[in-house]
């Protein structure tokens, strides 16, 4: 079954089936997964019957039918990468900050009346040169 045609809930109801099958196929009950995972039954239960299950619930699911390490596929990709560019050498182009642009000299110095008026250069310079007094 392809996740990426699924939605959410659909996902969640097929994971938990996979969960259920597994502890069945290990022959286990509820209870003994319960007590293998460090969880309640009704946990188990939840889990089980396709309700919402957070993260550190999988994980002690996952855990307590020995299955923890088919989480390693998640993060593959970043393992790969990660090792490819110890071997090559490689630095990491780390994605780099953006900042807003600094705004110009001109811009800076306008009254904030002129900026939201949108006055043009021109307009500004004879402002400013009437403000100023020459000794």
């Amino acid at each position: 079954m392809k996740f990426s045609t699924m939605n959410d809930s659909e996902i969640i109801a097929d994971l938990c089936r996979r969960i259920k099958d597994a502890r069945i196929e290990q022959r286990l009950s509820q209870i003994d997964l319960a007590e293998r995972s460090g969880l309640g039954i009704a946990t188990i239960k939840r889990a089980e019957m396709g309700g919402s299950v957070t993260l550190s619930t999988l994980i002690c699911i996952l855990r307590g039918l020995n299955r923890l390490h088919q989480l390693e596929g998640v993060l593959f990709d970043a393992e790969v990468r990660a090792f490819n560019a110890q071997v090559s050498g490689e630095k990491s182009n780390a994605p780099l900050r953006i900042r807003k642009k600094a705004a110009t000299v001109d811009e800076a110095e306008k009254p904030a009346a002129e900026k939201s008026a949108g006055a043009s250069a021109v307009d500004w310079y004879i402002s400013a040169a009437e403000n100023n007094i020459l000794w």
